[in-house]
């Protein structure tokens, strides 16, 4: 891998960086890891420099943030590694940075996950204590990603110093380019000398010069920053899919596909999906739609989409719902996939992009011996809120295996812990999809395992599914070039009901009771290795390229 400073990392180490180099717990976590590393002994300094970068990376992701800043600060009193302009902009953040005494309402309302609510609260809050740094730096997150983009304002009528200059245009950056006015975000982000913008900064303008076009412009920063930041994956990653492998346009996948959906009182959702199946390529598709016992006006949606598909689509109707896990293995071995090459499952409430056949095409031919190909989800109609990238579990240390536990479930997010600037548009091996829209080979579907009924009537039956494949040795192939809609809010960002919550940790206590601590190890250890020779192969082809 390029930088010898990946030979110096522990393997838990090495593992957060390859899984990501973005979301600021994430980093934190993997800052805190090789810091503590780097007081161990070896080489000291080359690990001091990565663990802080990191670090330093986390803050530029969230500036207001005193008590990062003020960690920094006093690293930098010892070390003197910041540049005079970050050290400035850091001691007045600390300055007007102050914890209250008592957030715990606060902590509920987040808890909750009630935005509207939370943006209430902190509008009040920022009224009382307008020049306190931590409300503002929350109100700004928040509102963000609850897509209020005219918040950029308080920063103006806060009338901060021109020296933080850097920071209010890396929010009023971030909010333009999240409503997609790509231009603005550009003259924004830019609008300052150039040592001053954060190196976080400069990716995000990066990738807003990508989708205007200007690609050139978009490589030369790319360039810059893999050589500053090295340990950042995600550029190496994403500027290589789009520099050495550019996605071919208008291509479909070759051989047959059976495209399998399953619905359960979801009319509205499923006319979307079935529009967008319609609106892609069908030439080589057989749509084969499961009506789960639905009691609303499924049947007529069907009905329609029958008269204009014709015998491209095929309906089974059950009289009851017999939950996804079921649906999905009755779509499996249903006869009219037999003669596909291809079955792709998508959901109800998932929309495709018309070129969803060449995106994923282009997966198949750099992947061809792969089981499973996934791809991104993001919020339908919010397309900056990423849902779900590439899944990698988390390492199970202090869980012994026992009789109802055999690890302990948990998977980096670092994908829902940022807006989506472009960080997770790659294509490579990891431990999971999302089952909101997958594609397997057929011949590795009939190989595999049916989907687990215990994980009824749906949560984690695909996950579970894909630890099973690997476990036969077959590998998971994340496409984040392929972008699919999802018209129901998911993960982390999703306010639950006590039921569904329940649900949810019920199956979650299924899978741990399934799997031993020994068959999770040898998967991560799987996934690190294929990370590695993913990486290694693609950082030194592209660097060849770039040097050439």
């Amino acid at each position: 891998m390029t930088g010898s400073f990946w030979n110096l990392l522990d393997s838990a180490s090495r593992y957060r960086l390859l899984v990501s180099g973005h979301g600021k717990q994430h980093l934190l976590e993997t800052a805190s890891r090789i810091l503590s590393l780097a007081g161990t002994g070896g080489d000291k300094g080359q690990l001091l420099d990565i663990g802080i970068d990191v670090m330093l990376t986390a803050w530029e992701d969230s500036p207001f943030d005193g008590q990062l800043a003020a960690n920094l600060l006093n690293i930098n009193s010892r070390l003197s590694f910041l540049p005079d302009i970050y050290k400035l902009i850091m001691e007045i953040v600390v300055s007007n940075y102050n914890i209250p005494a008592n957030i715990n309402y606060f902590q509920k309302l987040a808890a909750e996950k009630d935005t509207e609510k939370l943006i209430s609260y902190l509008e009040k809050q920022l009224e009382n204590d307008s020049g306190n740094f931590f409300w503002l730096g929350h109100y700004l997150d928040i509102t963000l990603f609850a897509g209020q983009f005219e918040t950029p304002s308080i920063l103006d009528e806060m009338a901060l110093p021109e020296i933080m200059k850097p920071v209010v245009n890396k929010y009023k950056g971030d909010f333009a380019f999240c409503s997609a006015d790509f231009e603005k975000s550009i003259d924004i982000w830019s609008d300052a000398k150039r040592k001053s913008i954060p190196g976080q900064t400069l990716l995000r303008i990066a990738e807003a010069l990508f989708r205007t076009g200007k690609f050139e412009e978009a490589r030369r920063i790319w360039r810059e920053r893999m050589t500053t930041r090295p340990w950042q994956v995600n550029t190496w990653l994403s500027a290589y899919d789009r520099i050495m492998t550019p996605t071919p346009e208008n291509s479909a996948i070759e051989g047959r596909i059976a495209l399998c959906l399953y619905t359960y009182n979801k009319a509205d959702d499923l006319e979307f999906a079935l529009k967008s199946v319609a609106e892609s390529p069908l030439e080589n598709l057989k749509i084969v739609a499961l009506s789960n016992g639905c009691t609303d006006s499924t049947s007529s949606v069907l009905s329609a989409w029958k008269e204009k598909l014709g015998n491209r689509l095929e309906i089974v109707g059950l009289p009851v719902n017999v939950g996804a896990p079921a649906a999905r293995n009755w779509l499996k071995h249903h006869p009219a996939i037999g003669s596909c090459d291809y079955v792709a499952y998508l959901d109800d409430d998932a929309v495709l992009p018309e070129n969803w056949q060449g995106l994923m095409a282009d997966a198949i031919a750099k992947y061809p011996d792969a089981g499973v190909w996934g791809c991104k989800v993001a919020d339908f109609g919010r397309e900056e809120i990423i849902q779900h990238a590439d899944i990698h579990l988390r390492e199970s240390f202090e869980v012994k295996d026992n009789l109802l536990q055999g690890f302990s479930f948990s998977y980096f997010e670092s994908f829902n812990q940022d807006m989506d600037y472009g960080q997770y548009d790659y294509c490579r091996p990891c431990t999971s999809v999302t089952g909101c829209f997958h594609l397997f080979r057929r011949d590795v579907l009939e190989f595999s395992d049916d989907f687990d009924l215990r994980f009824s009537p749906s949560q984690y039956d695909d996950f579970d599914h894909d630890l099973s494949l690997q476990k036969k040795g077959q590998q998971v192939v994340y496409n984040g070039l392929l972008k699919v809609l999802h018209r129901r809010r998911s993960g982390n960002s999703v306010k639950l009901s006590r039921e569904a919550r329940g649900a949810g940790a019920g199956n979650v206590m299924k899978l741990e009771a399934k799997y031993s601590a020994r068959t999770i190890e040898e998967i991560i250890e799987n996934d690190i290795n294929n990370l590695e020779s993913d990486f290694s192969e693609k950082s030194v082809k592209l660097a060849s390229f770039l040097d050439s």
